[in-house]
């Protein structure tokens, strides 16, 4: 009986973070199962995300990447996932940037390039996000 307390102050603090966790792996595997644009491979490490408070507020930031070889240019990879049903962590859509990693992959017309998606929620009880 003494543990009580304890067991539910745990639960307080770690259900909305295995709540969150869960939304976040959602959106990982919608990035990773969205077909990749043509020219594009993808690479073995796959998607990495994460769930933080970035800049100031009350709210939860959720962050994908994915690293992928592709031949078309930084403007048409924000085209094709701009233009991408991927739905975010609640409603719309996630926001995309693209960039070219600093390293070109030899002489071959292929580039590494990272997609990344951010998206937000309210922070509700999760303590990363406050």
């Amino acid at each position: 009986m003494a543990l009580l307390p304890v067991i539910g102050l745990f639960l307080l603090f770690m259900v909305p973070m295995w709540v969150n966790d869960a939304k976040l792996d959602a959106l990982i595997d919608r990035l990773e199962s969205y077909p990749q644009p043509p020219k594009t491979y993808g690479t073995e490490s796959g998607a990495e995300g994460s769930i933080a408070l970035r800049g100031n507020g009350n709210h939860c930031d959720y962050r994908v990447r994915l690293t992928l070889s592709t031949e078309l240019s930084v403007e048409e990879l924000t085209d094709y996932y701009d233009r991408a049903d991927i739905a975010g962590v609640d409603a719309g859509q996630p926001s995309v940037t693209v960039w070219t990693q600093p390293s070109e992959l030899g002489t071959s017309s292929l580039r590494m390039v990272i997609v990344e998606l951010n998206d937000g929620t309210d922070a509700g009880l999760d303590i990363r996000c406050h």
